[in-house]
């Protein structure tokens, strides 16, 4: 049987990921959180490579059979996730599902994800085979009539209480906008601590929150990143994530950041000093500190490969793919932090 996401348990998958997830339905949020939510509890679990597949690639299926046959590089495990387009598989496709879910391999966990399927699909031997082992999550908007209960549940698993009335403020503010209401419970999560002089939340300080400008710029984001923050980096991307800032504005700064470090890494693998070769590009004073850190830590080839994300992105905020822009930004920073990367 189906789990509704709107009801499904973080901590079902503590035990273990199941060999085969589907993740299935229109409700942008939960694809989102649950899709994060499996890859982290996957990398927490030591499937440290990761490898995305789209349903718009061609030889899918041939692609999807030889993951299944071949062994993880360097003996890792690995998480693979298929990414659907369309309501509809094909007969390849189908087969190549069956062959997954009926022998899953030992040092791979699969997610699927995509819209919710259409009434062709619903007999197919894979999906009944999920169904059967409880891995199918419907990713379906909350009945109107059910968002009020629904937040309350959101903000008891925060660890956020507020007053009746401010609850009522952030219900008209979303208006049952799922997205919304997490983007306002991601702000009072990492605001509150600023705002609150009691246990209890004010209606006056839900509404400071809700009409609030950003306190941060992607500015300051880079500026962590330099500094190899990262516990910094990851509550600041997900703060600016969370006050709706445009993640082309992210990506901006951040490329034109790596594309100074580039060149100055070039120039001292050609052999001129670290202070010659900040000199040549005209560093203020002030960053100094902060590009001589960063260029003493990052290879040429790694710049490189993080200008190529950062490429990649832009192509993704753009629409050739559907993976979240903000998802590879912050493995972009984690990278420029000098932090293993996933990708």
């Amino acid at each position: 049987m189906a789990i509704k996401a709107s009801e499904f348990d973080n901590g079902k998958w503590d035990s273990g990921l199941p060999p085969v997830t589907a993740l299935l339905g229109d409700e942008a949020f939960f694809i989102t959180r649950t899709g994060d939510l499996w890859r982290q509890t996957g990398k927490d679990q030591g499937f440290t490579e990761r490898l995305i597949l789209y349903q718009t690639e061609s030889d899918l299926a041939n692609r999807l059979l030889s993951e299944l046959d071949a062994l993880s590089l360097f003996a890792d495990r690995a998480l693979v996730e298929l990414r659907l387009t369309k309501t509809t598989l094909d007969k390849s496709l189908r087969e190549a599902l069956d062959r997954w879910t009926q022998n899953p391999p030992e040092d791979k966990r699969l997610l699927i994800s995509g819209p919710k399927l259409g009434k062709s699909e619903a007999s197919t031997t894979w999906l009944q085979t999920l169904e059967t082992a409880a891995a199918v999550i419907e990713a379906t908007p909350v009945p109107t009539y059910q968002f009020a209960t629904w937040l309350e549940a959101e903000l008891e698993s925060h660890q956020i209480v507020m007053d009746q009335d401010a609850r009522s403020a952030v219900q008209m503010h979303t208006e049952g906008n799922l997205l919304a209401a997490g983007q306002v419970i991601e702000r009072l999560k990492h605001i509150q601590p600023d705002l609150i002089e009691g246990p209890t939340l004010s209606l006056d300080q839900v509404l400071d929150v809700l009409t609030q400008s950003a306190r941060y710029t992607v500015y300051d984001l880079v500026d962590l990143a330099m500094k190899s923050d990262v516990p910094g980096l990851n509550r600041m991307t997900d703060l600016l994530k969370a006050e709706g800032v445009e993640a082309i504005n992210a990506l901006w700064a951040i490329s034109r950041e790596l594309d100074t470090l580039l060149q100055i890494r070039y120039r001292m693998d050609q052999g001129e000093s670290v202070n010659q070769a900040i000199g040549s590009l005209r560093v203020w004073r002030s960053r100094e500190g902060l590009v001589r850190g960063a260029v003493n830590r990052l290879s040429l080839m790694q710049l490189r490969k993080l200008l190529t994300l950062c490429h990649d992105t832009d192509r993704t905020i753009k629409g050739a793919t559907q993976e979240p822009a903000w998802s590879i930004i912050k493995d972009i920073l984690l990278g420029f932090a000098g932090h293993p990367m996933t990708r």
